[in-house]
């Protein structure tokens, strides 16, 4: 199963540069998560203000918001893909990023696959 996490910082950030010892544990913790498969694929969010824009189409009337009206979610934060085998799995994971990043909100949506196509079986 896959997740799409979105990260919401929505604590205030320390003044300086970030701790030097939360980042070794972060990155430990992220290259283990890529080493055993389970990251798919991992960045970084801008925010709504600044690096948005909302594309909607209504009965062929193409209308685009450059930056999208409201305060919305998207205030920055980041996103993950995660290939776990369980709700649950994922909600832990969840867990483990807020632990990392302090006060904030993790969304999870379960995602399908649809490229690349699985390969049919031949036998």
């Amino acid at each position: 199963m896959r997740f799409l996490l979105l990260t919401m910082n929505r604590g205030e950030r320390p003044p300086g540069p970030p701790d030097p010892e939360q980042r070794a544990q972060t990155r430990k913790i992220i290259d283990g998560d890529i080493a055993s498969g389970m990251l798919v694929a991992a960045g970084g969010l801008g925010k709504r203000a600044t690096a948005a824009a909302r594309v909607t189409s209504k009965a062929g009337e193409v209308t685009i918001e450059d930056p999208p009206a409201g305060d919305g979610w998207l205030s920055a934060g980041g996103f993950l893909l995660i290939d776990v085998a369980s709700k649950e799995e994922a909600i832990a994971r969840a867990k483990l990023t807020l632990d990392m990043m302090g006060d904030g909100t993790v969304e999870l949506i379960q995602v399908t696959e649809m490229h690349p196509r699985p390969t049919p079986s031949i036998g």
